[in-house]
């Protein structure tokens, strides 16, 4: 008798923990799926932004360079 009450509260617990699991990794699923909504629309423009000026400093400094060495 005891070890059927073990044996469902055992199950119960599992059964419990395995929601808990499903519900938690589903959330973090979702903050995730928004954190990326967000970067593709609000940080990966200014990155963008930030990478062509890089390149324009570059190639401003690579042309001045081979100035000199001419």
């Amino acid at each position: 008798m005891l070890t059927m009450a073990l044996s469902d509260t055992s199950d119960a617990f599992r059964v419990f923990i395995g929601s808990q699991a499903r519900f938690w990794l589903g959330a973090a699923f979702v903050v995730l799926a928004l954190l990326a909504i967000q970067y593709e629309e609000v940080i990966a423009p200014e990155m963008g932004r930030i990478t062509n000026s890089l390149d324009a400093v570059t190639a401003d400094l690579r042309t001045k360079l081979s100035s000199f060495a001419l």
